[in-house]
């Protein structure tokens, strides 16, 4: 092995860990939702908003304003929830240790 360089085969495998983690990630979809759960968002570990859900009797009720606030609610709870579950899965592979710029590569 080469001087300074490390274990090549943990690299490798640290490498491999990761790859799985992007993809786990990307194939993740978190559900958020507005403080009364009338509405629903989803979004992908790519940040991408793939459903939103509104309750019938919202869509009746509520004024167009109010129900605007909702989606916005909702959907950034749904990314919110993404973010936690990137950085815990990240925390499997670093072992809490608190590595700058690694959730960089996620995004």
């Amino acid at each position: 092995m080469l001087k300074g360089l490390g274990d090549v085969g943990q690299m490798m495998k640290l490498q491999k860990e990761f790859k799985n983690i992007q993809k786990k990630l990307q194939k993740a979809e978190m559900e958020g939702e507005s403080t009364d759960g009338t509405v629903k968002a989803k979004v992908n570990g790519e940040y991408k908003v793939v459903d939103i859900q509104i309750d019938e009797n919202t869509l009746k009720t509520v004024d167009k304003r109010k129900l605007e606030k909702m989606i916005i609610f909702a959907v950034n709870d749904a990314v919110d929830k993404t973010k936690d579950f990137a950085a815990q899965e990240m925390t499997k592979l670093t072992g809490g240790l608190n590595i700058p710029g690694i959730n960089n590569f996620l995004k």
